[in-house]
Formats: structure tokens, sequence, C-alpha cells
């Protein structure tokens, strides 16, 4: 998998190598080599050295080491340590040793009698912070515990201004995180190794693993080698105070590295990601990536995936000890998430989507709940709740307006119509005209009014406020114009904590950008109209945002265009747009239907935090 130039062999052994295959030697590709580096085992090896203590080095490779690892995308097999492994586990947050021990069962199962683990535990006592933990000790963990106290590591402090707990915070990018307390932590481990190794594996759970970051970044100023073979991180997280983050940031270590992710863990979106900044896995040249269908634990035996992942680890230990020559299997690199998993914040537990859908002008709730059934269906009938909104002014029809269908007027079933908002057409003449008001609005000389868009606005934000958290906005036609106006008046609004709102789910905003949904979906929508409005979207908002309009709907041009206004999909940074060739309607026609829908239901959970397993 890797050219010979990639492989980490020492020259030594690459002659070796090449001379055991009768290979040509090109010198020039040679030339760069420096034959003076130091071989796999930290020793500074030259060409003047004897024969005996050539063979002596590759005693236990077995012949295979250097060209199997490089087909595994590995550096190759070290010198055998001729004993049992010696592996140094460090805890998490909120653990201790008694507790780590029982998380380690799986793992313990599957090196067996190979190694003898040891637990380095901190010297901080954790005690529970409100509204700065997520939650305080649960009863298992008190029972794990044994009647012992909880550790942590080091302690940190923001510059957020809001009150919100600490899981919001360090996933924000804009907030700037210092820690303290963290250095006597490095110490320990570096000086534990040192005086009472040796030590082979480390094995770091969750907050553990900054430990080891720091412990390698601080190695690496210094130009020292990391005197251990392998790390394994469970939970791997980044040094998220920006000062201690190099020369890691920058330039990846090549220590070999395992790191174990659970898919359902809540800080899984941040663990790989890093709130923007290089993640942990990235921190390291060939890491190795194993993933877990779980949440924020270690795999637990049983589970599925669970048995394959620690004997994908206990290869690696063996093999980095010299144990065996026989190469780890090779694990594809899942794709990192694009987005925080859907969750009730409070407890962190997984939850179905949650949809919003917003009906059109002179419509109803059912009449929305009739359009989306193909949307539903796609999206999954177990996989999200829907809510079904009307606007707050009654609707009549009068001379000028569109007529509603009979098949509208059957699904809404005698129920009062709605607008979201009122308006009027102030035409170039000044006079009032016998046009329809939807040719009025094509005008570009005429002005358009909206009326109590405020009210509107604040009645639809205090039902998303009360009711939601909701994930996903669906809105058609005259809801897609209520939509971009309260999406243009939250953007001018400066998302809270605690301070303003007592629920979780409203902390989750960063910036003032970023909208208490993820994503909306807009159907046959068009642009602002009213001019006092447009100032809303000067700049492109961020949103995630998904437009479909249909070739044959009368508004097409109008809501592509904008007729000497601004069109709606240049408010948003990167909308997706789709179209299809039916009228002012959601699509209904296969096989286009389909594809919309497919989609649409893709770009919803590419937002939403992947589809559910």
């Amino acid at each position: 998998w890797l050219k010979p130039s990639q492989t980490q062999s020492s020259p030594v052994e690459t002659l070796l190598f090449l001379f055991s295959k009768k290979a040509m030697l090109n010198f020039d590709d040679l030339a760069d080599r420096d034959f003076g580096a130091a071989d796999s085992d930290g020793e500074v090896v030259d060409l003047t050295t004897s024969s005996s203590k050539l063979v002596k080095l590759l005693e236990c490779r077995a012949g295979t080491g250097t060209d199997a690892a490089a087909a595994s995308n590995l550096q190759p097999a070290r010198s055998c340590i001729n004993r049992r492994m010696q592996v140094l586990v460090l805890h998490g947050r909120q653990s201790n040793e008694p507790m780590v021990n029982f998380q380690l069962t799986g793992l313990k199962q599957a090196i067996g009698k190979d190694a003898d683990i040891r637990v380095l535990e901190s010297d901080l006592i954790w005690t529970y912070q409100e509204g700065a933990d997520n939650h305080d000790a649960d009863p298992m963990s008190l029972a794990l515990a044994k009647g012992k106290p909880f550790k942590m590591w080091f302690r940190h402090t923001s510059d957020d201004p809001r009150v919100r707990i600490d899981f919001f915070k360090q996933q924000d990018p804009n907030v700037k995180v210092t820690y303290s307390e963290y250095e006597p932590s490095v110490d320990k481990l570096l000086s534990y190794v040192k005086n009472e190794g040796p030590v082979d594996v480390v094995v770091a759970l969750f907050d553990g693993s900054i430990v080891v970051h720091l412990a390698v970044a601080r190695l690496a100023k210094m130009g020292l080698r990391v005197p251990w073979r392998l790390s394994v991180f469970f939970g791997s997280m980044c040094i998220r105070d920006d000062n201690l983050s190099e020369p890691l940031a920058s330039q990846p270590s090549s220590h070999p590295t395992i790191h174990v992710f659970g898919r359902r863990d809540e800080y899984y979106f941040y663990h790989r990601t890093a709130a923007g900044r290089r993640a942990p896995e990235d921190y390291y040249e060939d890491a190795v990536i194993l993933e877990h269908s779980e949440g924020h634990q270690l795999p637990s035996l049983g589970a599925p995936q669970s048995k394959l992942i620690y004997e994908r680890i206990a290869e690696g230990m063996r093999y980095h000890c010299g144990l065996t020559s026989a190469v780890p299997r090779r694990v594809a690199r899942p794709p990192k998430p694009t987005s925080f998993a859907v969750r009730n914040l409070d407890d962190m537990t997984p939850r179905k989507l949650r949809v919003l859908a917003l009906c059109g002008g002179h419509s109803c709730a059912a009449v929305i709940k009739f359009q989306t059934t193909q949307l539903k269906a796609a999206l999954g009938k177990d996989a999200a709740e829907w809510t079904y909104l009307e606007g707050s002014k009654p609707w009549s029809w009068y001379e000028g307006e569109p007529t509603v269908s009979e098949m509208e007027e059957k699904i809404a079933n005698g129920a009062q119509l709605k607008n979201w908002y009122m308006d009027t057409c102030h035409e170039e003449s000044g006079k009032k005209s016998d046009r329809l008001n939807s040719f009025k609005q094509f005008d570009p000389a005429t002005r358009v009014e909206y009326h109590d868009v405020q009210g509107a606005v604040q009645h639809l934000k205090k039902y998303i406020m009360d009711e939601g958290p909701f994930d996903v906005l669906v809105a058609f036609s005259q809801g897609c114009i209520m939509a971009h106006l309260l999406i243009g008046h939250l953007r001018q609004e400066a998302p809270g904590g605690r301070e303003l709102y007592p629920e979780r789910w409203k902390h989750t905003r960063h910036t003032a950008e970023q909208m208490p949904w993820r994503c909306s979906v807009f159907f046959s929508g068009m642009h602002i109209r009213d001019r006092a409005f447009l100032p809303l979207f000067e700049t492109r908002s961020p949103h995630p945002t998904v437009h479909v309009f249909g070739k044959r709907d009368e508004y097409y041009d109008y809501g592509r265009d904008g007729f000497g206004n601004k069109p709606q999909e240049e408010y948003y940074v990167d909308p997706v747009v789709l179209t299809h060739d039916q009228s002012h309607e959601l699509p209904t026609s296969a096989p286009r239907a389909r594809q919309i829908y497919d989609r649409i239901t893709t770009e919803i959970w590419r937002h939403c935090g992947g589809r559910p397993e």
C-alpha cells in the first residue's frame, strides 16, 4: 500500500532487505537517505556495524517485517522484547483505578497472558460542578469506584461568557480553552515510564488521551523519541488549549497509534473533528482508526464488532512489541462525521429526528401534512417525528388572489386557511389595478409591503423555542419567505446560555449565524419582496439549505431570478438546488421525485449526525 520511500525502515534494514532480494539498488534514490539515522529501536547504526549485530537487530522479524509492513501501511516490526508486554493505562475524567480495571475487561481477554497491565492514577480529585459537567456520577459509576474518589488529569477554563455546560464550550470553535495543572500529570506519566518501566504500550481513555498527546508533544519539542512502542486511545480527544498543541497541530508524529471511537458517543463528532482544529487521529502518521456502534464507553463484551476491535488492538500490540512478525489486518479509515448526532441533551441519549413543516399561504397544517407524505416516507416513518404548523393570519379569498383547488379544500376539511403574513402591492402608478397579485409581485416597479412581520417572526420563533428542539425546517411557498425572514432576524440576535434559557438545547448555538435547527428544505420558495427586509441578507448566511423548484410553476422564473432583487439562493453560502418538471407543488412524479427525496434525505442526515444504524 506504500511506496518503498514511505516505509519507516532504517537505512541498514533497507540495504539488507534489498540485498536479500538481490534487487538492483538505485543509488540516486539512496543518496538522500541518512545512513547515520536511528534504527527502529532508537539506536544509531552505521555501515561499520558488525554483521552479528545486524543479525541481532532483525532476529525477531523472521525476514518478513519490512515488506509486509509496507503492504499494511504500518511501521516495520520492532525488535522482540522477549518477555510479557508491559501495558500502562491512564483513566479518563471522572474515573479511577477500580473503574478503569472494569472497563478494560474486553481488552484483557484479547491480550490474555501476553501482558501485565498497570494503571496510572491522577493526583487530582474530581467533584461534580453544576452547570459545567454533563452529569454527576451515576449509581453504576459509584459502585465501580468502590468508594474511592474520582480523579481527573487537569483543570481548564474558557473565555466563553455564557453559562452553559463545558460540553458545549469545548465544541465551540470560537471559545478559547486554557489548561492548568496539566504539567504534573505529564511529568507523572514520563517519570513512571522512565523510572518504573519498561513500558511497551500506553492505553489511555478519553481525557487520559490528552495527557499522552501532551507528553508526545513535549518530547517532540525536545527532539526526543516516544519511549514506548504503541499508544492505544479509547475516545481520543484533542488538545483544546491551542497554546499547547504544537508541534502536533502542525507536524504529525511517527509514533504508532490506534484510536477507538463509538459512533453513538455524544463526543464522537468532537473526537474526530476537534472543533475545527487538528483532530487527535491526525496528530500521528498512519493512525489506525477503529469504530464501534456504542456510546461513550469502551466496546462492551458481546456487542457487535467488539471482539474484532479488541483482537485488532492485541495484534497491533504484539506486532509493535516484536512478539510476532504477522502484520496486523489492514483497516480502512472510516470517514469523519459531518455533524453532531441527534441527542436528548439533558441526558445525552439518542432520539428521533424532529422535523417542523411550515405550510404555504392560504393553507393549513392538514395540507402541508399531505404534501410532505413522500418526504416523510423517504426519511423513514420510525426515524423522524413531524410537526405541521400553519400561519397565524386568517385568510379569505378576495379579488386578485389565487383560487384554492378542490383538492386543497377537501384536505383542509373546512379548516380556516391561514397566511403567515398579509401584504399590500403598491403599484408604480399609485393606483390599484385589476391585475392578479402574482403579476403585481412579478413587476419590479411594484413596491410590496409586508404587514406585522415582527409579530409573525416572534410568533414562529416562540413556537420553535417553546416546542423544540427541531432539527429540520421544511417549508412550502409563502412558508419559505417566512423562514427566510426568521433566519434573517435570528442572525441579528446573540445566542445565549443558561442566563437566558433554562433548557440545554438552546445553548448549542455557538454564534448568531447558527440557527436553533440544523438545516432547512424549501419547496417552491421565493425571495423576500419587501425591500425593508432586504438588509437581513446583505451577507450570505452559512445555514445549510436545499431549494426545490418546479419548472412548470408560474413562480419558477420569479423564484429563481428575483426580478430585480437578490434571488433567495443567494441568501445562503452553499445552497443545494434541485428542479423537477411539475408546477407549484412538492414533486410526486417518478422517477424524479424519488431522486429529489433521496438527495434531500442525504443532506438532512449529513447535517444531523448521519443515518441511524
